[in-house]
């Protein structure tokens, strides 16, 4: 969990630290393009409570293979802290809760059968952040970086989550060097394996070089299922630019699409109880896929609603999303609306084909009618272009020079224009 004392830097440092870009890609062959899958963070109860245990993430997997998620490319399985004991083995090694995880790294295997990718968390410190109901902190990797990442190895982990928690959370100044020897450790490991790596606080600690020592960083801190935390995570991405590429891509944290898990969660574990409005779920996801985020879906995808379909199973938004031939989106600056305590948003993201994708996030507390000129990107004010509204996978008209389109409030507009002239 990314709450620690340099995640406080907040818009204004942390918006000067975010302006480079990353240097170059983690060449370890992980990452090539930005995962999709299901992280267990908000499933089992609130965004936080960090249950998670194998009947659990089988259902989940299985789910993903029947409501047609795995088909369209959402192939991760991805833990938080939520699976390990509270005590290393005698030799040392991180050990599996055996109560929840009877079979222990079987499942790993399990899942690779199914045709999944398997990840799981550790953290920096001596501990976790948080100790999911054992009587014991969870030891973190402090110490132990490359016999854990030996151990990640011998698993055949394909994903691990590096979050900055324990007795470093303030000691921000070892930041910098703890990041580089625990992505050394991942990257060295005995037996070889291709790990992709996040790096909670690593973009923080490295800038500009943390492209060439991790596959992923977040830009802020935990995205919960609040639309104040969607919007400054969104607006935290925007301070950093277009800099995602093959093997490194800039990570907004997990999707909270359809509402997180609710309390007493056990009891029934399907249930969602939402933290935002189907509009600000749908600019979740928009902004997210734009940026070419990795989506990771952390609500419970075994009880998939009519808003979860929309969002998660358009073929034409992943398409979009996995595609790297061209950069990730880019700000293109704000855009008039009457409503002058929250502004209007544009994104722009060029595609091979000489198209162009925008979205347009109205931040307002009313719907508005947004008028966008093809100048904002370039394009000639004698253009005309056919647009495409992704969202209702329909053709909407052909428009020269600019296009005006109503976008309600909290939500975003995803149109594709090609030019016809």
């Amino acid at each position: 969990s990314f709450l620690f004392g340099v995640g406080m830097l907040h818009a204004s440092s942390l918006a000067l630290l975010c302006l480079a870009a990353a240097a170059s890609a983690l060449d370890n062959g992980a990452g090539l393009k930005p995962p999709l899958g299901w992280q267990s963070w908000c499933s089992l109860g609130k965004c936080g409570r960090d249950y998670c245990d194998e009947q659990e993430v089988l259902a989940v997997a299985q789910a993903m293979t029947n409501n047609g998620m795995k088909a369209l490319g959402y192939d991760h399985i991805i833990l938080d802290d939520c699976w390990a004991d509270d005590e290393r083995s005698s030799t040392g090694e991180l050990q599996w809760e055996k109560s929840r995880f009877p079979n222990g790294s079987q499942l790993i295997q399990t899942l690779h059968k199914m045709g999944f990718k398997f990840g799981l968390y550790t953290s920096a410190g001596d501990r976790t952040c948080n100790s999911h109901g054992l009587p014991k902190p969870v030891p973190g990797s402090e110490g132990h970086y490359q016999q854990d990442a030996n151990t990640f190895a011998s698993w055949e982990v394909d994903y691990v989550k590096f979050d900055w928690c324990g007795d470093v959370h303030d000691q921000i100044w070892r930041g910098n060097q703890l990041s580089k020897e625990f992505s050394h450790a991942i990257n060295n490991t005995t037996p070889q394996r291709s790990i992709y790596l996040l790096g909670v606080a690593a973009y923080a600690f490295l800038i500009e070089k943390v492209g060439i020592y991790y596959n992923a960083w977040r830009a802020w801190t935990d995205h919960h299922d609040e639309w104040s935390t969607t919007l400054a995570t969104i607006q935290a991405q925007q301070n950093i630019g277009e800099h995602g590429k093959p093997g490194a891509w800039p990570d907004m944290d997990v999707l909270t699409t359809g509402g997180q898990g609710c309390d007493g969660a056990l009891q029934n574990t399907t249930v969602h109880c939402p933290g935002q409005t189907d509009q600000e779920y749908r600019t979740e996801y928009s902004l997210w896929l734009m940026n070419q985020s990795p989506l990771l879906v952390a609500t419970d995808v075994r009880n998939m609603t009519d808003l979860m379909k929309e969002l998660l199973l358009n073929p034409e938004l992943i398409a979009i999303h996995q595609d790297t031939q061209t950069p990730p989106a880019k700000h293109l600056g704000a855009l008039l609306c009457f409503d002058g305590l929250f502004p209007c948003q544009l994104w722009g993201r060029f595609m091979a084909d000489g198209s162009i994708v925008i979205a347009i996030l109205n931040e307002g507390n009313r719907s508005e009618t947004i008028s966008v000129d093809f100048s904002r990107w370039g394009w000639d004010v004698s253009t005309t272009a056919s647009a495409r509204d992704l969202w209702l996978r329909q053709d909407v008209g052909n428009f020269t020079a600019k296009i005006p389109y109503t976008v309600s409030s909290h939500a975003t507009a995803l149109l594709k224009l090609t030019k016809t002239g």
